[in-house]
């Protein structure tokens, strides 16, 4: 009974992050401009991860420990399945990812918000880590590299947390969903640009994950896409992974 139940709780958070696209209608998108202008010069490094992610890389990616874990640290998943583990990280990344983005914009009702961030804390409560703070970027022209630096430096320990009590993978889940989940909100207004955070979802994906399941993520979205087309095919991919990870298949190990 307690399996069934916490099987339909996360089935419902599924829905529910999938159905958070809807909160882009209420995003102007005027304010990612400003991240557009900043960050002009890197466009083609950005938009060709295969070919330089290393470079592109952030530092704070690249240099993050958070997710390491000595062999044989990890701990026992505190009664879930590898499958509830990781689609639980998984699902309170994305929640994590488009809070960060929508808290941006005014226009967005703060209730739905908290409503999101309850979700997140009864995430977090699920596999007994501490929950994720909301993101709020100091300079909204900074605010996509700040982002990065705030997942990545993992103040309340979140994801450190899920590394040491259940596994490497499973932070790097979490990591991958609050990028992913921020890059789906900004991807429908950006048609034919850069794809945001390409070099950081391949970095926390790439060896643990199969290259189709993500690697949309981290190509551009055609010029000639509306912002519908855009968000429902994302929404698509979005659905595919969170599928996957909810399968009983292992995924690979990480290194941190």
């Amino acid at each position: 009974m307690e399996h069934a139940q916490r099987r339909g709780f996360l089935h419902s958070r599924a829905g529910r992050v999938l159905l958070f696209v809807a909160i882009v209608w209420s995003v102007a998108g005027s304010f990612i401009a400003f991240e557009i202008a900043a960050l002009g010069g890197m466009g083609f490094l950005l938009s060709k991860p295969e070919f330089a992610s290393n470079l592109a890389l952030s530092n704070a990616a690249r240099d993050s420990k958070t997710c390491t874990v000595e062999a044989g640290a990890n701990g026992t998943g505190g009664g879930h399945t590898p499958a509830e583990v990781r689609v639980t990280a998984w699902l309170m990344g994305l929640n994590i990812g488009r809070d960060g983005i929508a808290r941006q914009s005014a226009s967005v009702d703060r209730n739905t918000l908290a409503e999101v961030m309850k979700d997140v804390e009864t995430l977090a409560n699920t596999l007994g880590v501490p929950a994720p703070q909301s993101f709020v970027p100091r300079q909204l022209a900074d605010a996509n590299t700040e982002f990065i630096r705030f997942v990545e430096t993992d103040s309340n320990e979140t994801a450190k947390a899920l590394a040491h009590r259940h596994s490497a993978e499973a932070c790097h889940l979490f990591k991958l969903g609050a990028f992913w989940g921020y890059a789906t909100l900004v991807r429908p207004f950006l048609p034919g640009e850069r794809p945001i955070f390409a070099p950081e979802i391949r970095h926390h994906a790439r060896g643990m994950l199969p290259p189709e399941l993500w690697q949309p993520m981290t190509e551009g979205t055609k010029a000639s896409a509306n912002a519908g087309e855009i968000s429902r095919t994302d929404a698509a991919v979005t659905e595919s992974l969170t599928k996957y990870l909810g399968g009983q298949g292992r995924l690979h190990h990480p290194e941190g």
